[in-house]
């Protein structure tokens, strides 16, 4: 085992509470001065199915979950099942239930690599406490805890805070906690092969999910209003911008549906209010007429696009990066936009901030594009990124759709004694009315797309991490990242060149790349290599090595060895 690492597991049913405990765990260790990364995986099931909850540990920042773990934690016998295959040598499975019939490939395996199993009845013990049935997973969190060999006053410390004001018996919380810690199954040897990695200190990181970061971004960006209709795995930034309302004192909207979403925002930017929606692939199927309206009329427009896997309704609740194409071409006629593509809780932050900024200075739709991956999991960082300067671009009045060289035409606020003008979805002349002249029409056509230049000039050129050295090079973009970066962690000869935008696209690093000799591989979550297509339709830059994920689960390290010590 990698001694700066450690992982723990939670498996069960929907509805069991396994994303608390997880939590609780999670916030728990943060207070230890550890990092972590926390991730969930669940079926589209209100109840049931198998779920869980992942916590890796390290004394380093890290960015994605290990395929193994050494601690195991079931509340159902499925999810025991499915998940004691990848429990690592010398681990611990704590099942909550009575001793259960294993298979004969089940008993090698734990003999194999000397697992122990600990049967913990933890709602039994909860109700012996003074607890309800539902307090058991504090009996498993102080059982996990002394297993971590924890002080015990840091977990009920940090559970008690995350409980406060809530309508729950502290007292009998804090009893279950503390009889899963004391309890007389555990044994030192136990513990033998389950070590935390030392820390540095007791600082505590933020923790913060990738959608929770995207609304502080836009908040922070100046954004007034959100318009949404719940989705997978947009629905988050919905909920905590109407759980803070009270405080940030912000419009928020329940469209009827995506495309009165969609409306509403181009509504409020066009009026200078800053407004932001978000959805996820059929949503955004719905959007598109407005995207395309706003292309046309030059009105800002910010669209957080959460991909899941599939197509239709696919599986709604697992991670991919199959909607790149729809981001970048989807829409009916020819019209500029920007497509920005976060990666981790401080990119949501600060992209979703560039794209407000982006759509207000060159008036036109921007699209950011996340994944379940990135939306639902929880970062440990150290503090976010400094916030970007507000720039409206906007002007005294004058020609509104005026002919420019850089396609960027006037635009004031139609507010506050300030002329109106004409906003239109038709072709236009330059003081906005509708025209079908062929002289005036391509003229148009030919400013707007001057945009696309104009904005490709000024985004900045992908990132490359790792040896610059290296003879191997990953190219991506997405949630990709995460699983890179832990990766270069531990082999010093591959690098990673990452792309925070899309489109357009700005890609002579990649062909420089090439010319060195090196070996450069895609890395998609997707089945078609969407994004090696984009790059080589615009550049002509073709990668003939690609590693495609297209399974719903995000890449891990042991992925990236694997695929290297193919």
């Amino acid at each position: 085992m990698n001694s700066n690492r450690l992982a723990v597991k939670f498996g069960g049913a929907s509805g069991q509470g396994i994303n608390t405990a997880g939590r609780m765990l999670t916030q728990s260790i943060n207070r230890t001065g550890l990092y972590t990364f926390s991730t969930r995986e669940y079926p589209s099931l209100i109840k049931g199915g198998i779920a869980s909850y992942q916590v890796d540990v390290s004394n380093k920042e890290i960015f994605s979950s290990k395929r193994k773990y050494q601690i195991l934690c079931t509340m159902s016998e499925a999810s025991f099942h499915k998940y004691l295959p990848n429990l690592s040598e010398n681990g611990v499975i704590i099942h909550d239930g009575e001793e259960m019939e294993l298979t004969p490939e089940e008993e090698i395996h734990i003999q194999k690599n000397n697992l122990h199993i600990v049967y913990l009845h933890s709602e039994k013990i909860a109700l012996e406490n003074g607890g309800t049935e539902i307090m058991g997973n504090a009996v498993l969190l102080g059982f996990i805890w002394k297993l971590l060999k924890q002080d015990p006053q840091i977990l009920v410390e940090e559970v008690l805070e995350m409980l406060s004001g809530k309508d729950i018996d502290t007292e009998a919380e804090t009893k279950c906690l503390l009889a899963g810690y004391n309890h007389p199954l555990y044994r030192e040897e136990l513990s033998h092969g389950i070590q935390l990695p030392t820390s540095a200190g007791t600082h505590r990181s933020l923790l913060i999910t990738g959608n929770e970061a995207i609304a502080l971004g836009a908040l922070a960006a100046g954004m007034r209003a959100f318009y949404g209709y719940p989705m997978t795995p947009a629905t988050s930034i919905f909920k905590f911008l109407g759980d803070t309302a009270h405080q940030s004192k912000i419009v928020i909207k329940q469209a009827e549906n995506e495309i009165t979403a969609a409306l509403m925002s181009m509504g409020s930017m066009y009026m200078g209010t800053r407004a932001l929606t978000a959805t996820s692939g059929g949503g955004f199927d719905l959007m598109i007429e407005t995207i395309s309206c706003c292309g046309m009329s030059e009105t800002p427009l910010v669209v957080v696009l959460a991909q899941r896997i599939g197509s239709g309704t696919g599986v709604p609740t697992w991670t991919g990066s199959g909607d790149l194409y729809t981001a970048v071409k989807g829409g009916h006629g020819d019209f500029p936009r920007c497509v920005i593509s976060v990666s981790d809780a401080t990119s949501c932050f600060s992209l979703i901030q560039k794209a407000f900024n982006i759509a207000d200075k060159f008036q036109l739709p921007v699209i950011l594009l996340s994944e379940k991956q990135i939306a639902e999991s929880i970062y440990s960082v150290e503090k976010l990124p400094k916030v970007e300067k507000i720039d409206r671009n906007v002007v005294s009045p004058s020609k509104r759709y005026e002919i420019t060289d850089s396609g960027i035409s006037p635009r004031w606020i139609p507010t506050k004694g300030l002329q109106p003008y004409i906003h239109t979805s038709d072709e236009h002349t330059e003081d906005g009315h509708s025209t079908e002249e062929e002289v005036e029409v391509k003229a148009m056509s030919d400013k707007r797309l001057r945009k696309v230049t104009s904005l490709k000039n000024e985004i900045p050129e992908p990132t490359l991490y790792g040896n610059p050295n290296s003879d191997i090079v990953f190219v991506g973009y997405g949630s990709t990242k995460n699983a890179l970066l832990d990766t270069i962690q531990l082999n010093e000869n591959i690098s990673y060149l990452h792309f925070d935008y899309i489109y357009p696209l700005k890609a002579d690093k990649v062909q420089h790349l090439l010319n060195d000799g090196k070996r450069v591989i895609l890395l998609e979550n997707n089945q078609d290599g969407q994004f090696g297509k984009l790059l080589a339709e615009e550049t002509g830059i073709k990668l003939k090595e690609q590693y495609l994920k297209y399974d719903g689960r995000a890449f891990s390290i042991d992925d990236i060895l694997d695929y290297l010590n193919r």
